[in-house]
């Protein structure tokens, strides 16, 4: 498939400033409630000629200002300066490496289910606005809750829907039971009072008045067909599929490559001999997760050191201690690649990096990234993916 979600994803979990928490529908419910793929890139390696020597680098960790850099270290390319990687590690056979059959042999049972968890994306229900709300029933409503005229927070959901079930969704009082005998598309007065004990101490014991809207009644699933133009027009946007035989064979081949690469994976973490691991590397991967957690606490307006213990951790000593396998492990892993891409003559370049950014992103567009963590480290990024993928592109199926 084009799209490259294992990519992206590996990206983004380092991308933190970026993330966002949201709500689902059942958040403002929550106020008046009682307490209680398989996606891999296919991108072609690009072989360029080998990078220049490098003169020793200045320390990696901080730029002249003091703040870490997650680009310092690196050269133009990505690479690691003053590193001779070689000195540290013995290059293993990447050129043809074996891969049992058991590895790569995709089962029908495995593609039926990836198909059927895309499906499962499709169904929707019948909508019943012909009979009245009865016990048992999944409708959907919206409401506005208010005590003497005022609404109060939490108490509406915003006209965005929410779904309960008479007799099993656990709302305060007898609220849901007030819906059964009326209609859909009708609006109800609900009248409930508060508890005593309420985890929203201000409306304990109070009565409120919730104005709720019934748009309809939860009917029998609609199970689409899997047919040449159900997959054309609801798969097209991540895979080149355009016929059910055609995405079963996608399917199968991108399951192929995920197998294979988690293999290699593995391969590198525990076969590849590697003597020791520079400094240089050790102490980058330190501070960059250190960083790393210190714009987690930013995002969410925390102080560093109160997300430091809410992990255990009284410290940033402590904490890069707590996550040394870590470390050593990304260090080791970005010392082989950069061999491999050495002795391979594999680099990435602005276009494949804005390319990445098209693809996944929808605008080629990076500098707010390139800000954040520096063209060089972006480039290397995309290019140990392009390692994996030579390694894989070259395997030998046994």
């Amino acid at each position: 498939m084009k799209s490259k979600k294992a990519l992206l994803c590996g990206l983004l979990a380092l991308l933190i400033l970026f993330a966002v928490s949201g709500c689902g529908d059942d958040a403002a419910a929550s106020a008046i409630e009682e307490e209680n793929p398989y996606d891999v890139s296919d991108e072609a390696p690009s072989e360029n000629s080998e990078p220049e020597e490098l003169t020793e680098p200045e320390p990696h960790s901080a730029t002249d200002n003091g703040e870490f850099s997650f680009s310092a270290g690196l050269d133009e390319n990505g690479f690691w300066q003053g590193v001779n990687v070689l000195d540290y590690m013995e290059l293993f056979n990447y050129q043809a490496m074996e891969i049992p059959a058991e590895v790569h042999a995709i089962s029908e049972d495995e593609i039926q289910d990836i198909v059927d968890s895309m499906m499962a994306e499709h169904i929707t229900r019948e909508q019943i606005t012909d009979r009245p709300v009865a016990d048992g029933d999944t409708i959907n409503i919206d409401f506005v809750g208010s005590v003497d005229g005022v609404e109060f927070d939490g108490g509406s959901t915003f006209g965005s829907g929410t779904y309960v079930t008479i007799g099993t969704t656990q709302f305060i009082d007898d609220f849901l039971d007030q819906l059964i005998g009326h209609m859909p598309g009708t609006v109800v007065n609900v009248e409930v009072t508060f508890p005593d004990v309420y985890h929203a101490e201000e409306l304990q014991g109070l009565d409120a008045l919730f104005v709720t809207t019934i748009h309809y009644i939860n009917g029998e699933e609609i199970r689409p067909e899997l047919t040449d133009d159900f997959v054309a027009e609801n798969f097209a946007h991540f895979t080149d599929a355009t016929t059910v035989d055609e995405l079963f064979e996608d399917i199968r081949s991108n399951l192929q490559t995920n197998a294979i690469q988690h293999y290699i994976h593995e391969y590198i973490s525990t076969q590849v001999v590697v003597n020791s691991i520079p400094s240089q590397l050790i102490n980058f991967f330190e501070q960059a997760l250190v960083e790393q957690l210190a714009q987690q606490a930013a995002q969410f307006g925390m102080e560093f050191e109160d997300l430091l213990g809410m992990q255990g951790f009284e410290n940033a000593e402590e904490f890069i201690e707590g996550n040394r396998e870590q470390i050593e492990s990304e260090a080791r892993f970005s010392l082989i690649f950069q061999a491999i891409a050495e002795d391979a003559g594999i680099v990435s370049t602005v276009q494949d990096v804005a390319d990445f950014f098209l693809e996944n992103f929808g605008s080629d567009d990076f500098s707010t990234f390139e800000e954040m963590y520096g063209l060089p480290w972006l480039k290397q990024f995309m290019r140990d993916q392009k390692v994996m993928d030579y390694i894989s592109d070259h395997a030998v199926l046994l």
